[in-house]
């Protein structure tokens, strides 16, 4: 460091003397320190002015790496919440197409939307997310997320029971009511299924559930057969309607019922197989004249039996089905 005493020289090109130089006093120095220092802080503020203003945005360095990792992470939520939409769309047509075709086809009771849906009980389960989700798009993509991977489960359960029933295909071809419950050869179609005027009350109209198959004599005693395997779910009387009857639970989601009979040759529990005979045809309950009643219920809701037998089978072919049958019919 340079002594106050200490003294400057410089030569004088003129005179070629050396000439002292004068210092400048402490005050100039300090000042024109002062005056650089101010210079320089005014150029470090106009800059960072300009940084913040005109690059960043008016947002810190910092805030500006916090945005860019919101923007990836924003994109990527939505990318997720993409697939999650596919994944629902092609989540809802599985379950229409198990609902109407799948458990359609092997007679099993449709998934109801509310056991598809279910949420979660109890505990709020996304609490912690929500404090830390301010928009809550996040909260709600984990919860779409659960949502299906719930429903995912439940069709999964349903799939395998679809292959557990599906495994007895050639079971139900034999439970289905597929033959005519009597020979068409020795009958007529006196009604048919839907709307029609009532036999008794000629002035009013009702819907009537079956086919009624009258013999061709005219004589009670028709042998009657049932249509499909199955188990002999009741055997009763209704003197205002069915008269003595035969109801027969297929499985399946079937059901056939035979009415107005004379005489029923199962009981309730009984194992039958088709083309056993279970009743003989007569003229009793609601009734005004010598018939079978025949109904076929599926799902818990009356169908009509013609789309289910074939009215036009050759009696030969008819003949071989009964004696096809081992079981002999019991009283």
């Amino acid at each position: 460091m340079r002594k106050k005493t200490d003294r400057q020289y410089v030569l004088n090109p003129e005179t070629l003397d050396y000439d002292v130089v004068e210092q400048p006093s402490t005050v100039r120095r300090y000042v024109r320190t002062a005056i650089l220092y101010a210079l320089s802080s005014v150029s470090v503020f106009v800059l960072s002015l300009y940084l913040v203003t005109d690059v960043f945005h008016g947002r810190t360095p910092r805030e500006l790496i916090v945005e860019k990792s919101y923007r990836e992470w924003h994109s990527k939520l939505d990318l997720l919440e993409r697939k999650i939409e596919a994944s629902a769309m092609a989540l809802e047509d599985m379950e229409r197409r198990d609902n109407s075709l799948y458990r359609s086809v092997f007679g099993m009771e449709v998934i109801p939307d509310d056991i598809r849906s279910a949420g979660y009980g109890g505990v709020d389960r996304y609490a912690s997310l929500r404090e830390r989700d301010y928009t809550g798009s996040l909260t709600g993509a984990v919860m779409r997320s659960d949502m299906l991977l719930k429903k995912a489960y439940v069709q999964s359960k349903s799939f395998d029971q679809v292959a557990a029933v599906s495994a007895r295909a050639a079971e139900m071809a034999l439970c289905a009511p597929t033959i005519p419950p009597v020979n068409y050869a020795n009958v007529r179609q006196a009604s048919g299924f839907g709307v029609r005027v009532d036999p008794i009350h000629r002035n009013m109209y009702r819907r009537h559930q079956g086919v009624d198959l009258a013999p061709k004599s005219g004589q009670q005693g028709e042998p009657i057969y049932v249509t499909g395997n199955g188990v002999v779910e009741k055997v009763g009387y209704d003197a205002g309607g069915y008269g003595r009857y035969v109801l027969v639970d297929h499985g399946f989601g079937y059901k056939t019922r035979y009415a107005h009979l004379r005489e029923a040759l199962v009981h309730e529990g009984q194992d039958v197989q088709r083309g056993q005979q279970i009743a003989l045809m007569g003229n009793t309950g609601r009734s005004t004249g010598t018939h079978l009643h025949y109904e076929v219920i599926y799902m818990g809701n009356h169908v009509n039996p013609v789309n289910y037998y074939n009215k036009d089978i050759l009696p030969e072919d008819y003949a071989a089905i009964i004696s096809s049958s081992n079981e002999k019919p019991m009283s």
